[in-house]
Formats: C-alpha cells, sequence, structure tokens
C-alpha cells in the first residue's frame, strides 16, 4: 500500500531568521492517485485533517482542525497557510479523516492519544492517517513533506480452487474479520490488549460484495477487507504449516486478529443445510509464528482448499455446519 505524501510547501521570501516579520507559508497535502475499485473506501482521499506544529523544546506553536467545507484546493491539492521559519526544527503531527478536532495540545497527550472507531466500516470518506515527524525542517526548495501513513491494513483475499476435487462445490458467501479492533494508538505502535477494545462483529463484506471470490476458473478475483493496526508480535514457535497456526488455549483466541470465511459447500458425501455455511477461519501475521497486523500495509492472501477441502487438522475449519448426503 502506498503511502501518501502530507507535503508542506513553505513559500519563503526574502527575510532572513532575524525577521519578526514572516512571510505567507502554504502547506500543501498532496496523495497518489487511487488504488481502490469500486465499493471499497479510497485509500488516499482527505476529507479533514489536523495539523500540529510544536517547536524544538516541545512547545506547540500552531494548531489547527480543517473539516471538509473548509478545505482548500489548489490544482486538486489541499492547501494550509502559515508561518515557518527555514532551517530550524519542528516537530510535526498530521492526522486525517478522523472526523472531529483532537484534544491533545502536549506531545506527551500524543503519544497516549487512542482513536476509536464508532463501528468497523467507519471511514467510507477515507481511510483514518496519521504522521509524526521529529526535526523536521524546511529544506532549500522551501518544501517540507511529511508522509502520512494509514491506521489500517488492507488484506486482499483470493481464492485458488485449482486443488479441489473436480466435484467439490465451493461458494464464498460471507468474510469477516474477527477480532477486529475497535481502537487504535494515533502514533503507534498499536495492538489490542483485551476483547473489550475488539468489536463483537467486524468489518465483513457479503453477498454480491464478496462474488469475486467465485469467479474464475481456478485462482478467483480478490476482494479487501479493512482493519486497524494490531500488532500481537511472535505468539508461536516452529510452526511449520498453516494448519499448525492455531492456540493450544484460549489466551490469545479473543485478541489476535483473523479472516473468517463462510462458504456454501457441496460434494458427494458432505453439504451445507439451507441456511448454514461451512466456515474457514485463519489468523493473520507476518508469518506462521507472528500475529502483527501492520498499519499502512497491504496484505496479499491466497487462500487454497485442497482435496475435499475438510482436511485441515485445527479450528480453522468449523465442519458443524455439514450434513452427510
Amino acid at each position: 500500500m502506498k503511502k501518501v505524501l502530507f507535503c508542506l510547501l513553505i513559500v519563503l521570501g526574502a527575510c532572513t531568521r532575524e525577521t519578526s516579520s514572516l512571510p505567507d507559508t502554504r502547506v500543501i497535502l498532496s496523495t497518489a492517485s487511487p488504488l481502490t475499485r469500486a465499493g471499497d473506501p479510497d485509500d488516499n482521499r482527505i476529507t479533514d485533517y489536523n495539523l500540529y506544529i510544536f517547536n524544538a523544546f516541545g512547545v506547540l506553536e500552531e494548531r489547527a482542525y480543517v473539516p471538509s467545507r473548509a478545505i482548500h484546493l489548489t490544482d486538486g491539492k489541499v492547501e494550509y497557510h502559515t508561518t515557518l521559519l527555514r532551517d530550524v526544527p519542528y516537530t510535526i503531527i498530521a492526522a486525517a479523516n478522523l472526523g472531529y478536532e483532537l484534544p491533545f495540545r502536549t506531545l506527551e497527550e500524543a503519544r497516549a492519544y487512542r482513536y476509536h472507531l464508532a463501528y468497523p466500516d467507519e471511514f467510507s470518506q477515507g481511510l483514518p492517517m496519521a504522521a509524526w515527524q521529529e526535526g523536521a525542517t524546511v529544506g532549500e526548495d522551501g518544501v517540507l513533506e511529511v508522509e502520512l501513513e494509514r491506521l489500517m491494513a488492507r488484506i486482499e483475499l483470493t481464492i485458488d480452487r485449482s486443488q479441489l476435487q473436480a466435484d467439490i462445490d465451493f461458494k464464498v458467501t460471507d468474510v469477516r474479520v474477527g477480532a477486529c479492533p475497535s481502537s487504535v494508538q494515533l502514533l503507534g505502535p498499536s495492538k489490542v490488549s483485551g476483547p473489550q477494545e475488539t468489536f463483537s462483529v467486524g468489518y465483513g463484506k457479503s453477498g454480491n460484495q464478496v462474488s469475486a471470490l467465485n469467479e474464475g476458473a481456478s485462482l478467483s478475483r480478490s476482494v479487501n477487507v479493512y482493519l486497524l493496526e494490531n500488532c500481537q508480535g511472535d505468539l508461536l514457535e516452529n510452526v511449520q504449516t498453516d494448519s499448525g497456526k492455531v492456540f493450544k488455549d484460549g489466551r490469545y483466541q479473543d485478541i489476535c486478529s483473523y479472516i473468517e470465511l463462510k462458504a456454501q459447500y457441496h460434494s458427494p458425501s458432505y453439504s451445507t443445510p439451507v441456511g448454514d455455511r461451512l466456515i474457514y477461519r485463519f489468523y493473520l501475521g507476518e508469518n506462521l509464528n507472528n500475529f502483527d497486523v501492520v498499519r499502512n500495509t497491504w496484505y496479499r492472501i491466497t487462500v487454497c482448499p485442497r482435496g475435499d477441502g475438510l482436511q485441515e487438522s485445527s479450528w480453522r475449519v468449523n465442519k458443524q455446519a455439514l450434513r452427510g448426503s
């Protein structure tokens, strides 16, 4: 996932650092071209933003919240006017698409601030973003750039049916994030500390929203789901297979994020009753031992059911919804 550039363009006149009357400064927020398809959030869009400028002593020099109605565009880029000194270090904190003015006024409060979603897909107007840059100085070209990172990860799912038996019908009907974080440390890193920090029903898609997973002769088209950062770290050792990525007790099951797929299933031996689904679950992470879901990261995951699609050796496949044919 590309980073969004929060570009502060500083227009300086002929005055020196000793001059008390500073020229006008333009702060430019720019983004890359949109990456997402129709139906997904535009992960480059900025609909509102907070901007904090602290001096080298940690004193807040300027603070602004600009809502959607007050955003000024120049050549398609967001513009904010202020004044800054050249070659003087600043700490810049920026946040976008939160929908409200941030309450903190000190660096310590900023480090401790946690952003909450009211519901799992509360980002249709743009993904929440944030940036912290220390020692930022205006360059000779009069430009100061700050990279805004999305507080969420994108999980791109694909189904590879090439190793399923020919007589197996496996149709995905729902995709959902389990242990889906409801809040995140604004300036990160961040993790869920208990089930009270997750949604009872996480972000998901169903019906026509997941039809792409059922298209294609063997490898399907993809579907995206989103969740806030949840970095739980390495919790297992020496896991060798996907099916081995499972906990022996319940300590981490409610705080480590996972993907749940529901499917209509039919084979010569089994089928899902009307209204029931075969359930696949798998944990997210950087590798088989790890359970990190990192902000501003685009994960691409291919699910590969094999044989009759029921042979996983862990809780990742729930067969309770099946009945014999």
